[in-house]
């Protein structure tokens, strides 16, 4: 059973106010919050502008993205919560129950992190004080990004693709917006679910998180570019490359990891593996499926944009560009990868058979020793052949 305790003072920062409470308020609670308002709110201030401009199915596509969204956070919020709200007396649970109805569930979660950082409830991890059921909101923040953020960011490069209209100010300030949310849930969820979460804050860490934030900056930045430009020329067809990047993992997985071949293994695989087709998260975890990963990730973003461009027959002035930025953005996506990897100590610089070497003049020289300190037996030894 998770034990609740206080702050010690090793637990702490070096940094005099970072564990203020106001500055973990403002950190945890205020900050990501306004962020996830503010691109709601654009969102739906965009679609208002489609709307009063005519154009009626674009503002369709930009609330239908944010409403459903919205819906399955809750629901899975409702989810997350079930076991939290079983302890609750009977009327705090109607209100919960009350708050999911309204749509307010990702508010539940904010309140209830509000309370837990105002009250200093800890957990020991590790050796290390970090917050209760800390979780819940990088995951759904994370859904949020899968469902809302990344659609909205390629929605908005497609229309702006297909139609040629000049980006106006609320178009740049909704894709900024969608990207900063997207990026930020990304770098949150791998923090908390990785070795980050409990270490010290050096300058070690901060170049980390600093490099794993410009990483996921440009792998999502060109992924939706490509998935954006070329759904601009063939609509509904942008569905076979991200399918088939998802089928060829969920084969791979349930081919090779006998943990993730039941009915329920399964489906949170392919909820996984849906993630990793628009960055890089779960596949972290396992070498091979990370390099598959990033392969499939860099040929479908080049020969999406390049089918594009030639389908396209240079008639805008943003196509090579586009091509360029893509192709780069893919290369440098792989390579902060595969160096995020070698960090973790997923991927190590030796090879195989350097290690074997190595080992064998070990195992060698132990021989050696023993036939030092033993002289008998290997006189004995050269008798008897």
């Amino acid at each position: 059973m998770e034990e609740v305790v206080p702050l010690k003072e090793e637990d702490l920062f070096p940094c005099p106010f970072y564990d203020r409470r106001w500055v973990q308020i403002l950190r945890l609670v205020a900050l990501p919050l306004t962020l996830y308002l503010s691109d709601i709110i654009s969102d739906v201030l965009l679609a208002v502008q489609y709307y009063s401009s005519g154009e009626t199915v674009w503002s369709s596509w930009t609330v239908g993205v944010v409403f459903s969204s919205f819906i399955i956070m809750n629901v899975s919020s409702a989810w997350l919560n079930r076991n939290e709200a079983k302890a609750k007396p009977p009327t705090i649970r109607r209100g919960w129950c009350l708050l999911y109805l309204l749509q307010m569930g990702i508010f539940l979660e904010y309140g209830d992190l509000f309370v837990k950082l105002w009250r200093r409830e800890f957990i020991r991890v590790r050796g290390v004080s970090v917050l209760k059921n800390m979780y819940n909101l990088p995951i759904l923040h994370m859904m949020g990004a899968m469902l809302q953020s990344i659609p909205q960011l390629c929605l908005q490069i497609c229309i702006f693709a297909t139609t040629g209209q000049k980006i106006s100010a609320l178009k740049k300030i909704t894709m900024a917006l969608s990207l900063l949310s997207a990026v930020k849930a990304a770098v949150v969820l791998l923090y908390y679910t990785s070795s980050l979460m409990v270490e010290k804050l050096t300058g070690g860490l901060v170049a980390r998180v600093v490099l794993v934030i410009i990483w996921k900056l440009i792998e999502i930045s060109a992924r939706a570019l490509a998935i954006g430009l070329f759904a601009s020329a063939f609509k509904e067809w942008v569905v076979v490359p991200i399918g088939v990047h998802w089928l060829t993992m969920m084969f791979v997985t349930f081919c090779t990891d006998e943990e993730d071949q039941g009915c329920v293994e399964v489906f949170f695989s392919g909820l996984a593996m849906a993630l990793d087709t628009a960055t890089t998260i779960k596949t972290l975890d396992h070498k091979r499926r990370f390099w598959l990963n990033t392969v499939l990730t860099l040929v479908g973003n080049v020969a999406m944009v390049s089918v594009w461009v030639s389908q396209r027959a240079g008639k805008d002035w943003f196509d090579m560009p586009a091509l360029m930025y893509v192709v780069f953005g893919s290369v440098m996506g792989a390579v902060i990868g595969v160096v995020e990897m070698v960090i973790r100590g997923e991927i190590t610089c030796c090879s195989d058979d350097t290690e074997d070497y190595e080992n064998a003049n070990v195992i060698t020289a132990n021989k050696d020793q023993e036939d030092g300190e033993n002289p008998s037996d290997a006189e004995e030894e050269e008798d008897t052949v």
